[in-house]
């Protein structure tokens, strides 16, 4: 799976939002937007999950134009996780996880199959929500709706995973767990996650490349060691950063503003 961004602009009323966006990311691949608030982020991650239409521009999946993909064809395809989920769904977790199948479904289809039941054990396991599965949604801590949330985007199997702050509302511990199985799962299938993150060192763990989105312009690409070793953070967030090295990673550190 490869995804090709061509030229993409976007505007709500009158003000731009996106500025001729390109980009490509290829399979295996985990692609990390970064920016300052307001930059185009999740606005981004909108267009390219087809729930906003661009005004110019367009994204190739594979080659063919996402336009002519059916919206069932794309439902199977795309998964975008929007941080911002109604907690009063009257749902359970498990029912919640379930309508994530409903691409895969038949069209006669009352309840689910054995493999709706064995994708929601292996990814409640993973994630750790499987002693959840029976709570409703307005009992869930924020923390524990988010991991739910992102679960329900690996239940769905999808080639495309397009995560938005994926890690807000989660503690260290779940933020490095929920980014590991996401890195895990996408580098050995051949699929392509884009994830937008305001968290520098996150995007410096697990990021095959990243993207610098400033302004609704792409300002920078490339590995975290390129992007973060120039001076692009500097002029984008105005604060001067330095690098450690762990493990092989380089890890930047605020060390004072501009």
């Amino acid at each position: 799976m490869r995804i090709r961004i061509r030229d993409i602009e976007f505007y709500y009323n009158s003000t731009k939002i996106l500025d001729g966006i390109t980009l490509e990311v290829g399979e295996g691949e985990n692609l990390y937007i970064i920016g300052p608030n307001g930059a185009g982020k999740t606005t981004l991650l909108k267009v390219i999950a087809r729930v906003l239409e661009p005004l110019k521009g367009v994204v190739y999946i594979d080659g063919k134009d996402y336009r002519l993909y059916n919206p069932r064809e794309l439902a199977k395809m795309i998964s975008y996780v929007d941080p911002h989920v109604d907690r009063s769904i009257p749902s359970t977790v498990y029912h919640f996880l379930l309508t994530a199948r409903y691409p895969h479904q038949k069209s006669l289809q009352i309840v689910e199959s054995e493999d709706d039941v064995v994708a929601i054990d292996r990814v409640a396991k993973a994630f750790g929500i499987d002693h959840l599965l029976d709570r409703r949604l307005d009992q869930l801590s924020s923390g524990e709706l988010q991991r739910v949330v992102i679960a329900r985007a690996f239940v769905q199997e999808p080639e495309i995973v397009l995560l938005d702050e994926p890690s807000a509302f989660l503690d260290i511990r779940y933020r490095m767990e929920v980014l590991e199985y996401v890195k895990r799962f996408i580098s050995s299938s051949n699929r392509v996650a884009i994830v937008a993150i305001h968290d520098l060192y996150l995007a410096s763990l697990y990021a095959d490349r990243i993207a610098v989105l400033s302004n609704g312009r792409i300002v920078a690409v490339g590995t975290p060691e390129e992007v973060f070793s120039s001076r692009v953070i500097e002029d984008v967030y105005g604060v001067k950063i330095e690098l450690i090295q762990i493990n092989g990673r380089y890890i930047p550190i605020p060390v004072e503003t501009r």
